[in-house]
């Protein structure tokens, strides 16, 4: 028993020799003190929010180094028309549709063949091509107003320019780089 007197006197005797609240600090939180604002001080405005299609061009930007978006381009045979697609619809050659290995389906592009210099916007619709010195199969519309069906040079540039259930960006936006001047980044405008 005497164990436990000393004990009991050895924790009141630290109980009576801690401060009450009142007395303790907590840090700098006590000695922070905030003016009144000033009549004429300048309100802080935080930045504007980013323009939604800058967002996702960026957006798309990203998304093209995941997938190979230039290469050659072929198209697809007259005797595959009527036939299903891999999203479940017909594929019909006077539409302008396209099939890429990788883009997710449903997703819109643009493509540009560097021959002619000519722009199509088109959705991939299907998976293919299966030739591995082909980037992308075009329905025989979008090669013909792509001039790739008649060009020597099938090389063709692809940009996303809208992901599945997304409208397609309008055909004069660009999203223009800027090159700081001190570190000569390129970053988006």
């Amino acid at each position: 028993m005497t164990r436990q007197v000393a004990f009991s006197v050895v924790l009141l005797a630290a109980l009576a020799l801690i401060p009450t609240a009142k007395a303790q600090t907590y840090g700098c939180e006590d000695q922070l003190h905030v003016p009144p604002p000033a009549a004429n001080a300048t309100t802080f405005t935080p930045d504007p929010q980013p323009d939604p299609l800058e967002m996702r061009a960026l957006r798309y930007a990203a998304l093209a180094t995941t997938h190979k978006l230039a290469g050659l381009a072929s198209y697809y045979s007259r005797s595959l028309d009527g036939t299903l697609t891999a999203t479940g619809e017909i594929f019909r050659n006077r539409r302008l549709t396209a099939a890429h290995l990788t883009l997710p389906l449903g997703t819109w592009i643009e493509v540009t063949a560097r021959a002619t210099g000519k722009k199509i916007r088109c959705r991939v619709n299907d998976r293919g091509p299966y030739a591995k010195k082909f980037v992308l199969d075009l329905s025989r519309a979008a090669a013909r107003a792509l001039g790739v069906d008649r060009a020597e040079d099938r090389y063709v540039d692809i940009r996303v320019i809208a992901l599945p259930g997304e409208e397609p960006l309008p055909e004069d936006w660009k999203l223009e780089p800027v090159a700081t001047a001190d570190t000569g980044v390129v970053t988006a405008q």
